[in-house]
């Protein structure tokens, strides 16, 4: 069995990297051809007519991260230092978390973007608290 990569032939785009045997009677389906996949080779990557191209790596901006680390801290009253120990947060650190994390989703919802459904619904509670 060897990888193989089902391509759009009319845009190179990989749709789906799939198991074969490479001589089993297998048609691809209309529009699409199918290529022995690189490493390189995944789905939303591209074929350029030569190579198998990866897709770019998303860009999260750092407060994007913040976001991210928010919405996991808020969960939990435990803090760990630098060197892994872990402590109770204070009410106010809770709070300030809180705070800032209700901000930041605001702030995208104001702008114009939607919020994911862990994301609403956490602005939700946190604008009930």
């Amino acid at each position: 069995m060897g990888r193989y990569a089902l391509i759009v032939t009319e845009t190179g785009a990989v749709d789906n990297v799939i198991e074969y045997d490479g001589s089993a009677p297998f048609t691809p389906p209309s529009g699409m051809e199918l290529r022995e996949a690189t490493a390189d080779a995944e789905p939303g990557g591209t074929w350029n007519g030569s190579a198998f191209v990866r897709r770019p790596a998303p860009v999260i901006s750092d407060d994007e991260t913040r976001t991210i680390v928010l919405m996991s801290e808020v969960k939990t009253d435990k803090k760990y230092d630098d060197d892994g120990n872990e402590s109770d947060k204070t009410a106010d650190e809770i709070a300030a978390e809180k705070l800032e994390l209700k901000n930041k989703l605001t702030a995208t919802l104001t702008g114009g973007a939607d919020l994911s459904g862990d994301r609403l619904q956490t602005l939700l509670r946190l604008e009930r608290e």
